[in-house]
């Protein structure tokens, strides 16, 4: 997630982007529709008046007033909660190991979210790692809630004026089906914004950890994961490197089963509600010819 300190300088950027335009749209009419205004910020371009960076925000900010929540969310099954019956100790385990500045606390499952533990709120709480979470409801802060039929440009406005980073979101019949940050509607218009506590991965679900390991999310498209290793698997009814594990597991597995086919050795680091989150692979060494 994004600091803080970051989203205002985004936006005072978008205020400078709004002046370029607007001497743009006066030096050739005011456009009546959507498609002339489209034209004019590419002569806008083409003039110099605005350069090619400003041009793909402007047209970000055109998108994200026809997308709704549900197009831009974190996905149910990606959603990295902690549970309100973990330790002091535990959470900042999560934290450490996921880096992320704010996390959904919640009961049971991921339909009963209590609140928004923002990992700065654990230093103080250090010295009693044995306590839960659930010992210490003001360590939360309220779930905003959203609908995922809500447009992308109303939810930016609300995140701006209520001065909340993060909200839950809930489909037709209340259950949770995925969360949005001011930070994923922000990287829709000015690109990705890696977060402070964030390193450079060689790419978004898979990063190396040693010579022959790699960490992989389960939700990494098997298609995705073919390219990175320069592989193919035989054809799976599966989508992603999860269902791969599971199919070859045979049933849902516990933390550190593990499983080989291919190059490839698989081990469950972390698992929820019968889900595969995250893997190490293991690639075998290719004997020297």
């Amino acid at each position: 997630m994004g600091s803080e300190s970051e989203i205002p300088q985004h936006m005072s950027f978008l205020s400078r982007t709004r002046e370029r335009l607007m001497r743009a749209v006066l030096k050739r009419g005011l456009p009546s529709n959507q498609s002339e205004l489209a034209k004019v910020i590419e002569q806008a371009s083409q003039d110099d008046i605005i350069n090619e960076e400003t041009e793909d925000m402007i047209r970000g900010v055109f998108d994200i007033t026809q997308r709704r929540v549900a197009d831009v969310m974190i996905p149910r099954s990606q959603i990295r909660d902690i549970d309100s019956e973990c330790t002091i100790g535990e959470a900042i385990k999560i934290v450490i190991k996921y880096g992320h500045s704010r996390y959904p606390v919640s009961f049971e499952d991921k339909d009963h979210i209590q609140g928004i533990l923002m990992a700065k709120d654990l230093l103080p709480m250090a010295d009693q790692c044995d306590k839960k979470i659930s010992d210490f409801p003001n360590l939360l802060r309220k779930p905003v809630i959203v609908p995922e039929s809500k447009h992308v440009n109303r939810m930016l406005k609300d995140f701006q004026k209520n001065r909340f980073h993060m909200a839950i979101v809930v489909d037709e019949y209340g259950g949770v089906c995925g969360l949005i940050t001011i930070e994923d509607i922000i990287e829709l218009i000015v690109g990705e914004i890696n977060d402070e506590y964030e390193t450079e991965v060689e790419g978004t679900n898979i990063t190396k950890s040693g010579d022959n390991t790699y960490i992989v999310a389960g939700c990494t498209p098997v298609e995705e994961f073919e390219e990175y290793f320069k592989t193919t698997f035989p054809d799976i009814d599966v989508d992603t490197v999860a269902g791969l594990a599971l199919h070859y597991l045979g049933h849902i597995p516990q933390k550190d089963e593990q499983v080989s086919f291919n190059e490839f050795t698989f081990k469950v680091l972390d698992t929820k509600l019968h889900q595969i989150n995250t893997l190490q692979v293991t690639v075998a060494a290719k004997e020297d010819e």
